[in-house]
């Protein structure tokens, strides 16, 4: 009787993805239009999944996707709440993501971070778990990042100690480079001002690694 059930299972799994369209990566078969054609949207075709006349940055404008029903013919995505294009960003990076984030911007990788995966969690890579951000995974991220930038600013110019002139230009390039996006004068004159402020550390190089540090454990960095 196990056999039995088992085989039927399989059967229609089978059966389920033989309808698949593999050149679709929406699971509509027949992009473009109901009736199968791949016809290109050029904006006038009424059926482009928002609301006419509407905001598609706001909630419930868009249109939804297909169900996912599951055991009992459940749709277990059917509680999710409506959303506003945008809606998800500052998104935690997961512990999975930072050794190839700290090489993208840094050009080395924390020899402390293999050790460092309790700090963050650690969670299993699936879409349904989301990882968070708290002080001791903050914490961890400031000292990896401090250990990381103080190895890689070895120019003279950071043996120099930050200026009023100097901060804020290095704090724009840096910025830029591990935001991936040009920074506001506000975000510039913070941490220019944090680097200015760090007047009790002797050792200019060390100032400057504090305020890549402190960049790198922002949320332009430490999310999506």
């Amino acid at each position: 009787m196990r056999a039995l059930i088992a085989t039927t299972i399989v059967s229609l799994l089978v059966a389920a993805c033989a309808f698949e369209d593999t050149d679709s990566l929406t699971g509509r078969r027949g992009r473009g239009g109901a009736d199968g054609d791949n016809a290109v949207d050029d904006g006038t075709n009424p059926d482009d999944g928002t609301t006419p006349g509407a905001d598609p940055t706001q909630p419930g404008t868009c249109k939804e996707g297909i169900p996912h029903p599951g055991f009992a013919n459940v749709d277990f995505v059917g509680d999710r709440k409506p959303g506003a294009i945008g809606g998800d960003r500052r998104r935690v990076k997961p512990y999975s993501a930072l050794r190839s984030e700290f090489q993208r911007a840094l050009g080395n990788v924390p020899a402390g971070l293999a050790a460092s995966a309790a700090a963050y969690g650690d969670v299993p890579a699936r879409w349904y778990q989301e990882p968070t951000a708290g002080a001791v995974s903050l914490y961890t991220t400031y000292t990896l990042a401090f250990t990381a930038c103080f190895e890689t600013i070895t120019a003279p110019s950071f043996g120099q100690a930050p200026t009023a002139e100097s901060a804020p230009t290095e704090c724009a390039k840096l910025q830029r480079k591990v935001w991936q996006r040009s920074p506001t004068p506000d975000e510039t004159k913070a941490c220019a001002d944090f680097t200015l402020g760090l007047a009790d550390e002797p050792v200019a190089r060390r100032r400057w690694a504090h305020a890549c540090a402190s960049v790198m454990t922002s949320a332009g960095f430490t999310t999506y």
